[in-house]
């Protein structure tokens, strides 16, 4: 049975709230993933031009260069939930496939390239009948872990949305751990982000508030048995920051400007993150969840090792 541990009477904060500081919003899409690729500064954006409200509008998965904002390439048309992992000179990229007309779906497509550009693909793995949204790859010390964001079977699931995990030695054969591991299904877990350092298993997933409220809280495992919460949660709330243009802003209509400037923000969601010059690079989502949504980039003064530690100190 899984067990969480929280803070007590006993507990203290040594260290304080690590600094995030907010740069920007950077582009109209929806979730994202930065990383590095030769020296070189990338996102993966979900483009969906609907905003989450037609599957019949064309969505793509993009490769986005930060710095220039030139689209190297699109693919990945027919899945959705897009996620990115790069090992070896090698990017891959995992895509719910869309089982009309929903946007979640039951089998997970790979996407692999060296160059950006040119795309294989392939079925990664599948479990009929699920619906299945956000997913993350990390690779740990005995392999690859994969954590899968579902909503059904509700009978495994509990409250809408919980996190599951399956491993693999070679990214081709994949086992499920068992369900009972499922993580956590006593409240909302969405947007699941999993990083494996330092001997821990680091999770970062949206949680929801009262009042149709949205952020991010940290958890972290070394065994999938017993979860640690983070001190220092939450992780980004909506406030005047989500409002600033950053200089690398690309693709941002007049019209998205002006609802920057006047929307209704209560939600700062779907976080993921790179090392990037010796600093943590953030991108999220900021808005309301009820369609009106851009991207947004943070950055935290250290590397991802230490800003994932930073919140169990």
């Amino acid at each position: 049975m899984i067990k969480e541990v929280n803070y007590n009477a006993d507990s203290v904060m040594q260290k304080g709230f690590p600094t995030i500081r907010k740069l920007g919003a950077v582009s109209p899409n929806g979730e994202s993933t930065p990383f590095v690729f030769h020296d070189r500064l990338y996102r993966l954006e979900l483009e969906d031009p609907s905003r989450g409200l037609d599957l019949s509008v064309p969505i793509h998965a993009l490769i986005r260069d930060r710095e220039t904002g030139e689209v190297l390439s699109r693919f990945g048309e027919d899945c959705y939930y897009y996620s990115l992992y790069t090992e070896n000179d090698t990017v891959y990229v995992i895509g719910t496939l869309s089982k009309k007309p929903l946007f979640c779906g039951d089998t997970l497509i790979l996407f692999e390239s060296r160059d950006l550009i040119t795309w294989s693909r392939r079925e990664l793995l599948s479990n009929p009948g699920w619906k299945l949204y956000n997913t993350s790859l990390t690779k740990g010390p005995n392999g690859y872990v994969l954590c899968m964001e579902a909503s059904e079977p509700a009978e495994l699931v509990g409250v809408l949305f919980t996190a599951f995990f399956a491993y693999s030695s070679d990214l081709v054969h994949w086992t499920w751990m068992d369900y009972n591991t499922a993580f956590p299904t006593h409240r909302y877990l969405g947007g699941p982000l999993l990083r494996y350092s330092r001997g821990y298993y680091y999770l970062i997933a949206v949680t929801e508030l009262p009042c149709q409220r949205y952020t991010n809280y940290i958890y972290r495992t070394a065994d999938f048995e017993t979860w640690e919460v983070g001190f220092y949660n939450p992780i980004l709330m909506p406030d005047e920051n989500d409002r600033k243009i950053s200089p690398y802003a690309y693709d941002m209509s007049p019209e998205l400007l002006t609802k920057i400037r006047t929307g209704f923000l209560s939600s700062n969601s779907d976080i993921d993150l790179c090392d990037w010059q010796g600093k943590t690079l953030l991108s999220y989502n900021a808005g309301n969840q009820l369609g009106f949504y851009y991207m947004a980039e943070a950055e935290y003064d250290g590397p991802v090792d230490d800003f994932l530690a930073s919140f169990f100190i």
